[in-house]
């Protein structure tokens, strides 16, 4: 398992690419969609080099259960009641805008790395549900090692901040 210092060396390293060969994205203030995509691209370049079998993925809605692949689901049920879906009554089948994991064995504790959520600073919701609750979600009820909300400053800004969310050491 990759050490926190490594991922967040590899998540920087990746957004400072896009703002360096992406920047348009940024000023014309681009789909949500199109950023965490090339953000994904990016970091699936760093994560490479780490040698040990890590997929990046956007908007992965699957999670290993003996096996089987099933929707990653969240206990938030009152969470996302405005996107809820027909075949969802709950709200709770989660998707990610990127994560970091084993495809495979996503659902045993050990392969699920890190989860990235990620708002423009133009979005009306300001990620606060996200950090709050949704980040805390990831890491306790899905097993991700690290989640990390992404913020991007767009139009004339061409930035990001990030906030951390860290899944506490085993004593």
């Amino acid at each position: 398992m990759p050490a926190f210092e490594n991922v967040e060396s590899a998540v920087v390293a990746a957004l400072n690419r896009l703002v360096d060969e992406d920047r348009f994205l940024l000023e014309d203030d681009a789909n949500e969609r199109s950023l965490s995509h090339r953000f994904a691209m990016y970091l699936q370049a760093v994560v490479d080099v780490w040698g040990e079998g890590w997929s990046v993925d956007c908007e992965y809605n699957r999670d290993a259960d003996g096996g089987l692949l099933n929707p990653k689901r969240l206990n938030l049920p009152e969470f996302d009641v405005l996107h809820l879906r027909a075949d969802d009554a709950d709200a709770t089948t989660v998707y990610p805008d990127v994560v970091v994991h084993h495809r495979r064995l996503a659902g045993e504790d050990g392969h699920n790395l890190l989860v990235v959520e990620m708002k423009k600073s133009t979005a009306n919701d300001g990620g606060e549900g996200d950090v709050r609750r949704k980040l805390p979600a990831y890491v306790s009820q899905l097993h991700y090692q690290y989640a990390l909300f992404v913020r991007f400053l767009t139009r004339n800004q061409s930035s990001y901040e990030l906030k951390w969310v860290c899944r506490p050491p085993d004593r």
